[in-house]
């Protein structure tokens, strides 16, 4: 092939390529190795030898270039998932540095999916997962909870770093497995990791410096002109409680006012838009702001099951989801205190007050204006209130029964049987959360079903309807 003459280059370009000619990794594409190396011996606590190779080159290189816009949603969403890693992390005296590792595995996305099946933040195969104690069935996939998830792969981490000794090799056995961790040591006769990684296969031994790139990027992203994607403040400013009991999403919308698309997005363990009952219990992560709603639900619900009277089986209309339900304030930094402290006075996460101020936390000091964003207002669930008794009146003579009745019937002698049409496939269970109205011990004496029985297209299940008898709604 012909080659051009640098003639007939302006001067500009002309001057460009000769840089590129003299220096092209810095010239070329603004990566300073000699100043990353720098970087990585500063890193405080680090969970092992933060060794640089070209491994950790080409990863590092597919995040401070070649797939930036990826880079920023990662450490976006840092601000939903690192508080509750870190509180888990304390609670089991683990080092704070593993919550990098998702970053690796998934990330930092509940839904993501590999090509062999793990899933969840931590890539969980569903045999491993159900091993560590995390459900899968028709109405869960506990390995997309932020929650359990974490709970599991720290527990699965905590086991490797007791039987090795090192987090190098706990982390190459969380992805390659123990026995093929356990066979390098034995051919490379040492327990050091960058000594017997040749013996690993290829996706294990590139695994410890996929997580130091991660590191990197998680602690430095800033330094890259790597502009975080946070999400919005409703994702942001949450809680989670945990339930006990059946409730649907459809049911939480209507307590709440929002969108069932929000709670979907806060709560990706559920298949089926509603939480099941679990005697060990189910987390529910909802924006902080309606919270109280849903306390106040659970409250009235549990002596006479008057919440449930309140609602009519229409939903109600969703309120907007947007920052408009959040205002704002200032915060002074005060002498001495850091962004720990001052997260905790304000009932926020670190991660919350970097998202808030980006570039204004890297350095705090006394009078540090910080911005603060809280609800404008908490909403609330009252219930209708009981009706007063009614004064005794006197008894009146009966007349004879002249046959027995139902056991329901007697109960509801007002009621009349009737049929409903089923149009989709569910359980009984589930027919009965989305139809507040027919009561489930009804239905299932009326049917002689189970609540976890199957209703198909076309079936025909008998309800009970209140006098005079109200049309069907479609």
């Amino acid at each position: 092939m012909k080659t051009k003459s640098w003639k007939l280059y302006p001067l500009p370009l002309l001057l460009a390529l000769m840089a590129l000619s003299i220096s092209p990794s810095r010239a070329e594409t603004g990566y300073d190795e000699e100043l990353i190396l720098e970087r990585l011996e500063q890193i405080e606590n680090p969970l092992f030898d933060l060794q640089y190779n070209n491994i950790v080159r080409g990863y590092l290189k597919g995040y401070l270039q070649r797939n930036r816009r990826s880079a920023e949603l990662i450490v976006g969403r840092s601000v939903l998932y690192f508080p509750i890693m870190e509180d888990y992390l304390e609670q089991w005296d683990m080092p704070d540095k593993l919550k990098y590792l998702p970053v690796v595995e998934s990330a930092l996305n509940p839904h993501a999916i590999s090509p062999v099946g793990a899933s969840g933040l931590w890539q969980f195969m569903p045999g491993t997962a159900t091993d560590h104690g995390l459900k899968i069935n028709d109405y869960i996939d506990e390995r997309l909870d932020p929650h359990k998830s974490t709970e599991a792969a720290l527990g699965y981490l905590k086991r490797e770093y007791e039987k090795y000794g090192s987090w190098a090799l706990a982390l190459a056995a969380y992805n390659g497995g123990s026995g093929r961790v356990s066979r390098a040591i034995k051919r490379g006769r040492s327990k050091n990791f960058w000594r017997i990684r040749r013996y690993m296969p290829r996706e294990t031994r590139n695994y410890v410096p996929a997580y130091i790139a991660a590191t990197y990027l998680m602690e430095y992203h800033q330094d890259h002109n790597i502009e975080p994607a946070y999400p919005g403040l409703e994702l942001q400013i949450t809680e989670a409680i945990k339930l006990y009991d059946v409730i649907s999403f459809y049911r939480i919308a209507q307590l709440t006012g929002l969108r069932v698309d929000v709670i979907k997005a806060l709560n990706p363990a559920y298949k089926r838009d509603l939480i099941p009952a679990d005697t060990r219990g189910n987390y529910l992560i909802l924006p902080k702001r309606v919270m109280p709603a849903i306390r106040d639900y659970l409250e009235a619900k549990r002596p006479d099951h008057l919440a449930d009277h309140f609602f009519r089986d229409e939903m109600v209309e969703a309120l907007p989801a947007g920052n408009e339900n959040y205002s704002h304030s200032l915060y002074f930094v005060q002498e001495g205190e850091q962004l720990a402290d001052i997260a905790g006075r304000l009932k926020c996460s670190v991660h919350q007050l970097q998202a808030w101020n980006p570039g204004r936390t890297d350095s705090i000091y006394a009078g540090l204006e910080l911005t603060v964003y809280f609800p404008k207002q908490l909403r609330r669930f009252q219930p209708m209130k009981p009706m007063k008794n009614l004064s005794t009146l006197p008894a009146l003579p009966l007349p004879e029964a002249t046959s027995p009745l139902h056991p329901l019937e007697s109960r509801w002698p007002r009621r009349i049987v009737a049929y409903h049409a089923i149009n989709e496939k569910q359980r009984l269970q589930e027919f009965s959360i989305r139809r507040p109205q027919y009561f489930l011990p009804d239905l299932l004496e009326l049917n002689e079903l189970e609540p976890e029985d199957k209703l198909r297209p076309g079936d025909m299940i008998k309800v009970y309807y209140p006098q005079p008898m109200r049309a069907i709604r479609r």
